[in-house]
């Protein structure tokens, strides 16, 4: 996605219809799922470009639009991690994770998200670091088709599993919490990071938990 149909400056801020650029966008719910219309043109779309000076976002030399996300493979001790279905763009399997701020560090955000999303708190000091990768293709709801993304892996015990306070939830912008495999999770139409992220470091993602014989990086479903 490029913007430059945007003054853009340090300061900008703002949200664009995708179709016609005006700054007159809605967002909305439609059968459960998050869009936005246009008040100028009339159109409605999935996502629109959100400009947003509170988190990390550039334009390469190319004036292709990037934001930084971090995000967290949460595993339980049968080697099982935390998913969602997203109800906003893009609306597909994910795990919690979320657009890093401005001077915030990345795995202060993802351990922010983490508790945001799914409510697991306190988890800044168990996350390890398990990707660092620039994205291309990877979209989201504010504009923005390229990412860096930070994943990191978190082990939880059953009782953290279930959550502190009772049964985890999911916030407004997805459906009840998954526990799956990293096949199924692939079998599942995963967003484009979490599928690249399990298809690239699997092996990572999944070090200490026991495997049966002939166990090995993770194959896609077909």
């Amino acid at each position: 996605m490029k913007i430059d149909f945007l003054p853009l400056r340090d300061n900008t801020c703002g949200e664009y219809c995708l179709h016609c650029h005006a700054e007159t966008v809605e967002w909305i719910v439609v059968d459960g799922r998050k869009r936005c219309t246009c008040s100028s043109c009339g159109r409605e779309a999935e996502r629109a470009v959100v400009v947003d000076p509170r988190i990390c976002w550039w334009t390469d030399s190319d004036g292709e639009y990037w934001h930084e996300s971090a995000g967290v493979f949460v595993r339980d001790p049968r080697g099982r991690f935390l998913f969602f279905q997203r109800t906003a763009f893009p609306y597909r399997l994910t795990v919690p994770a979320g657009h890093v701020e401005r001077g915030e560090d990345p795995k202060r955000a993802a351990a922010r998200e983490l508790w945001e999303e799914v409510g697991i708190r306190d988890a800044h000091g168990d996350l390890r670091l398990v990707a660092d990768e620039h994205l291309n293709g990877d979209m989201c709801r504010r504009g923005a088709d390229a990412h860096r993304w930070h994943a990191y892996l978190l082990h939880v015990d059953d009782h953290r599993a279930a959550g502190n306070q009772g049964e985890l939830t999911v916030n407004e912008e997805g459906e009840e919490p998954l526990w799956l495999t990293l096949d199924q999770a692939l079998s599942s139409q995963p967003t484009f990071a979490v599928e690249h992220i399990i298809e690239r470091h699997s092996n990572r993602l999944l070090r200490a938990v026991g495997r049966t014989p002939g166990e090995g990086s993770v194959q896609r479903t077909v």
